[in-house]
């Protein structure tokens, strides 16, 4: 083989060596340091310019969330992300930071959910993801996050996920009932053929325009005509009324009157003597007998 070819394949796996290298490099780099594959670092970017309610909003879009005001689960996966993004935020941290801080959130709450991983074995895991990140890549590169950064993510997740593991496993692997809040109504249409017909509508058209109508156009008439001689109905009869009242004290004199009052006093009299008259006797027949028992003793 010519020199020339041996400086080829030397180039050649010189090269394949270099991308295995940073194959390899790429593959440590994201084991060490994941970032969220849900957004990029431009979307990031725009995030941190909003308010939380619009980053609320945003991340109803990006996780799916639906039915987050009813449903209790999407509503702890909306608080739990949003929550940790506005935390590190306010930590100002840079947006691959930010990436890893929700990657870091979404692997914890993903080992709660979906391999059920007990608080121990999650608490590890956390552990191994924030050492890896003091560690740097290469001597040009710095570490992902000193150490006061590293303590600082520690106590948030202590406060937001491991003091309420239990809250979470609870949540996210234990089935609940679903409770319809509702009530169901079943209304049922009467047939007309099963039920008699009211009177109106079972009574035959020749008979009701034969026999109905003409009572009540002749009623209708005998108003109108006392409308138009100037005659209410009303007045009408109250005016008979007291000229019937009238007519009937007429037939009475002085001396009537008299005689009807003197019958009724008398006998109201007589009816109150007869009532005093019982309640003597029966006064005098409850004395005698209290008195009978006196005269046997006063004897012996």
């Amino acid at each position: 083989m010519s020199a020339k070819a041996k400086q080829s394949n030397k180039s050649a796996d010189k090269n394949t060596n270099d991308r295995n290298d940073a194959a390899s490099k790429e593959n440590y780099a994201e084991k060490a340091n994941p970032q969220w594959k849900l957004i990029s670092h431009e979307q990031i970017n725009t995030l941190l310019d909003l308010t939380v309610e619009q980053v609320q909003f945003q991340f109803e879009e990006i996780l799916v969330l639906k039915n987050y005001q009813t449903c209790v689960k999407e509503a702890a996966l909306l608080d739990y992300f949003v929550s940790g993004f506005w935390w590190a935020r306010e930590m100002n941290y840079s947006c691959q930071q930010i990436s890893f801080v929700m990657a870091l959130l979404q692997l914890l709450l993903d080992n709660i959910r979906e391999k059920q991983m007990p608080f121990g074995d999650n608490l590890n895991e956390f552990a191994k993801l924030i050492s890896g990140t003091r560690q740097s890549l290469s001597p040009e590169v710095d570490s992902l996050f000193d150490a006061e950064q590293a303590m600082s993510i520690t106590d948030y997740l202590k406060c937001s996920l491991f003091q309420n593991y239990r809250l979470y496993e609870f949540l996210f692997n234990q089935p609940r009932e679903e409770l319809l809040l509702g009530k169901k109504r079943t209304i049922e249409v009467i047939s007309s053929a099963d039920f008699v017909a009211p009177l109106e509508e079972g009574m035959n058209t020749d008979v009701y325009l034969h026999y109905m109508t003409p009572v009540e156009h002749h009623e209708e008439g005998q108003r109108t005509s006392q409308v138009e001689d100037g005659e209410v109905p009303g007045e009408t009869v109250l005016e008979q009324e007291k000229e019937n009242k009238a007519t009937e004290f007429e037939e009475y004199n002085v001396q009537d009157v008299k005689d009807v009052l003197d019958d009724l006093t008398k006998e109201m009299l007589r009816n109150l003597q007869a009532e005093f008259t019982e309640k003597l006797r029966v006064q005098e027949e409850s004395f005698s007998t209290r008195l009978e028992p006196l005269k046997h003793s006063a004897c012996k």
